[in-house]
């Protein structure tokens, strides 16, 4: 009765979730400012072993070189760790990591194996129905770990890490997130193949139970075999590791650009004011700066500025304040700003009215200092 309770559940969750997209009013779900990176396995859960190695240790050497990365390209991106050491970390544990946290991405890494030793490649998986029996077998397998905690089907409701019937259910309640996952998995899977130099597995679909149990976009990412020699051998270099994690940090700084770009047309992040036209008309706005990373609105930057907004083009935030209905109006704000001299003049001896229709830029003039000439 309480499964059949959980369907009907999940089923309401789906159709309320499809509802949402990208809107004004959930914008915020879609922000990607703090990630959870998974290092599968762990101690007495060594994962998949090859002939000389474990998957425990290989992915937490990849995890910690990939959130080193992240932190030193994405400077004001927060990076958690479900593990940085040889400890043993329940399933759900690690989802109630990611899930207290409020985090925006869970990438679970992992090594794969095969009973043919053939086997090679990187494979990203998200949440969902597995598609062939191999997708399963590799989804049973990571599962298994459940096995190895105390009271384990108390823990996941009765989940039977071998049972194919109880895989659908898990696939139910991450229906409201596989967008957002498949656009991530998608970036991933490219950066295994250009960076990593990996064999293009593709993305793939399976009920994986760390998956199942977090609230936000996330995959699980299967980086190699260690069942096949030479791959091993490969995985094993610590020159390797750190070309996966290359591939990891450079696939979330694609999908954060990526977003961001999406969410302008919504509102920033930051907290600053979203530009809201109607249609045909005609904004103006004094751009002042563009940066190849975004500010907190808070920053001492924007002080004496007014009706502070940004957006992003050409991989870059491009930063503006004031607003006017014509260029004639927005150069009177320009002036006026530097008359009160609140603002920083290195911000405005370069500034440029930038005019937007149906709030995109499509011009961009020098503002006009007729104060100073």
């Amino acid at each position: 009765m309480k499964r059949i309770c959980l369907f009907f559940l999940a089923l309401l969750f789906i159709l309320t979730m499809n509802q949402a997209g990208w809107s004004q009013d959930n914008a915020e779900h879609y922000k990607v400012d703090k990630i959870v990176l998974d290092a599968g396995h762990g101690g007495y859960d060594s994962g998949a072993v090859g002939k000389h190695s474990r998957e425990k240790d290989i992915t937490l050497a990849i995890a910690l070189d990939a959130g080193m990365i992240i932190k030193e390209k994405l400077p004001g991106m927060e990076v958690i760790f479900t593990r940085t050491d040889d400890s043993f970390v329940k399933l759900h544990d690690r989802a109630e990591i990611a899930n207290k946290n409020e985090a925006d991405l869970f990438i679970s890494i992992h090594c794969n194996s095969s009973p043919s030793e053939k086997a090679f490649g990187a494979e990203t998986y998200i949440m969902g129905l597995h598609k062939t029996n191999e997708n399963l077998e590799v989804a049973k397998a990571e599962n298994a770990a459940i096995l190895l905690e105390d009271n384990y089907q108390e823990q996941y409701d009765g989940f039977d890490p071998n049972s194919d019937e109880d895989y659908i259910m898990l696939n139910m309640f991450q229906s409201a997130t596989m967008e957002q996952s498949l656009e991530f998995s998608q970036l991933l899977q490219d950066e295994m193949r250009t960076s990593a130099g990996l064999y293009d597995r593709g993305v793939r679909q399976a009920g994986f139970v760390v998956l199942y149990l977090t609230t936000m976009p996330g995959v699980l990412l299967e980086t190699g075999f260690l069942s096949n020699p030479g791959e091993e051998q490969f995985l094993l270099k610590q020159e390797n590791q750190l070309k996966i994690a290359e591939a990891i940090a450079n696939a979330v700084i694609e999908y954060k650009h990526t977003t961001d770009e999406k969410l302008t047309e919504l509102k920033t992040s930051t907290g600053h004011n979203a530009l809201k036209p109607e249609k045909t008309q005609k904004i103006y706005r004094i751009e002042f700066i563009s940066l190849k990373r975004e500010k907190p609105a808070n920053d001492k930057m924007f002080k004496g500025m007014e009706d502070v907004w940004h957006y992003f083009e050409n991989g870059r935030y491009h930063y503006t304040f004031g607003k006017a209905d014509s260029f004639e109006k927005a150069n009177g704000l320009y002036q006026k700003a530097i008359l009160n001299k609140k603002i920083k003049w290195k911000y405005l001896k370069s500034a440029e009215i930038v005019e937007f229709e149906n709030g995109k830029a499509i011009k961009k003039i020098k503002a006009l200092d007729n104060l100073k000439n």
